[in-house]
């Protein structure tokens, strides 16, 4: 259950994020997106505004230092991606005019458009294109080989998860997927194949996990950290 609120703390904004697995009140900077708190059910709202304003100084300096990340964004001249291992050059066609001289190779990402959010735009899109023709043929070679069966798959670009499922058994990927590597990828559909099954975190659910990807703690000790992995101009455009 999202919210939003201020801080007396010289008018600190922040907004609120009610989580299901919080065991604890935590302050978070989104990238790009600003400070958020994010409690348990449990927690008392009265008391959030004295948590932040305990916090205030950390808060203000780390967002301090996310302004000025954000002004040092830059568009790349290759994309890397940890899912494939591959690397593609860029090529940026309003810089300059083309000729047959030196016309963009043809494994190059061309992107026509002007502008930093445009040409961000193409970008994601070109990630999306590419996360719609790879994750839900993998997903169902996973689902084959678990005896897990699923409904239906989306591709999104989800701010905080990484996929989910539904309890109709539609499993949603985020297409920021193809910056992790492949076998974490594959555990993280299993992870959502699992919950066709039980839709919660119970120790049923983790059995099952285990039961088709024994080094799971690995793989979400990956998850956990690599939100890193995705580059700076994309989480940009998705938390502006």
């Amino acid at each position: 259950m999202p919210g939003n609120g201020r801080s007396d703390d010289l008018q600190l904004d922040w907004s609120l994020r009610v989580s299901r697995r919080a065991r604890y009140a935590r302050l978070r900077i989104k990238p790009f997106g600003g400070l958020e708190v994010v409690i348990p059910a449990r927690f008392p709202r009265n008391q959030v505004a004295a948590l932040v304003d305990r916090h205030a100084a950390w808060a203000r300096g780390q967002l301090a230092r996310q302004a000025n990340l954000r002004q040092a964004v830059r568009l790349p001249d290759e994309l890397s991606l940890a899912f494939d291992n591959s690397t593609t050059p860029i090529v940026y066609r309003g810089d300059s005019p083309f000729n047959a001289d030196n016309s963009p190779c043809a494994e190059s990402i061309v992107i026509d458009a002007v502008g930093q959010g445009a040409r961000i735009g193409e970008l994601r899109r070109y990630i999306r294109r590419r996360a719609q023709h790879c994750l839900p043929p993998l997903l169902e070679r996973i689902s084959r080989q678990t005896g897990l069966d699923f409904d239906g798959v989306s591709i999104r670009s989800q701010r905080t998860r990484w996929g989910s499922c539904s309890n109709r058994n539609n499993i949603s990927l985020n297409d920021q997927l193809l910056f992790l590597p492949a076998a974490t990828v594959e555990y993280l559909m299993i992870h959502e194949l699992c919950h066709t099954r039980h839709l919660n975190h119970s120790s049923a659910f983790w059995a099952l996990v285990q039961a088709h990807c024994p080094g799971y703690r690995a793989h979400e000790a990956v998850l956990r950290k690599s939100r890193n992995r995705v580059p700076d101009w994309f989480l940009l455009s998705i938390y502006t």
